[in-house]
């Protein structure tokens, strides 16, 4: 006769079955663990190699930035008084301050005096942006006006304002182009745009009110091709 098991076995029984419950549950509590923290070590690897490939276009950029500033200096540095100009060391930006000097109140006809100093500097500058040619991605002309326009609300003087940098940026282009040598006009309608901005990007005075006489000018900006780079970088991410 087979005796009867007691409650304690039972209850003995019961523990171990659910003692090697806990442990199953801890071995793949702990290999999960393990596969998250692998996981983590392999997204911080790829997030610091991204973040040094960033560093390194930077780094590029500034080279170049560097580079092209002082070959712009180096070009234009004798004539920029005469020209009531000024390069912008940041942005890269040869930019006319004189108004009168450029356009007609109001019109975009290029000045006789402008002219003449399109003529001059359009040839010395393309000469030093095909320097770089394999880092420019583009040559932006910008025309800007002031937030002025008689007696409208400041929205009609925005798109009227638009219209008239655009139409002046446009005749700056085609006068540059006319003064474009051969050997540079396929690069030239490749690279350079004409944009007009209105006054989205006025010059302000140190008390921070507008200065419509600096608002309204033209400048010659460049963009380096380090955008596609970090968009690929970001695409990634």
């Amino acid at each position: 006769m087979f005796k009867n098991r007691t409650p304690w076995s039972s209850i003995s029984d019961l523990m171990a079955a659910l003692m090697m419950v806990f442990l199953f549950i801890s071995i793949s509590y702990a290999y999960q663990v393990t596969e998250q923290s692998q996981t983590l070590v392999t997204q911080s690897e790829q997030l610091t190699e991204r973040n040094q490939q960033i560093s390194e276009i930077v780094a590029e950029w500034e080279d170049y930035r560097a580079l092209i500033y002082s070959d712009l200096v180096e070009e234009f540095g004798n004539v920029l008084y005469e020209w009531e100009a000024e390069i912008d060391e940041d942005t890269l930006s040869v930019r006319f301050n004189n108004p009168s000097l450029l356009f007609a109140a109001g019109r975009a006809d290029i000045s006789p005096e402008f002219d003449l100093i399109l003529e001059v500097f359009w040839p010395r500058y393309i000469s030093v942006m095909t320097r770089y040619k394999s880092v420019i991605r583009e040559v932006r002309i910008e025309g800007h006006t002031s937030s002025e326009w008689g007696n409208v609300s400041l929205d009609d003087s925005y798109f009227r304002n638009m219209a008239l940098s655009q139409s002046r940026t446009r005749a700056a282009l085609q006068k540059c182009y006319f003064y474009t040598s051969l050997q540079d006009i396929a690069w030239v309608r490749g690279n350079v745009t004409a944009n007009g901005m209105s006054f989205s990007k006025p010059i302000y005075n140190d008390d921070g009110t507008e200065n419509p006489q600096l608002s309204r000018r033209v400048e010659f900006t460049v963009v380096i091709d380090s955008y596609k780079k970090l968009k690929e970088i970001s695409e990634e991410l």
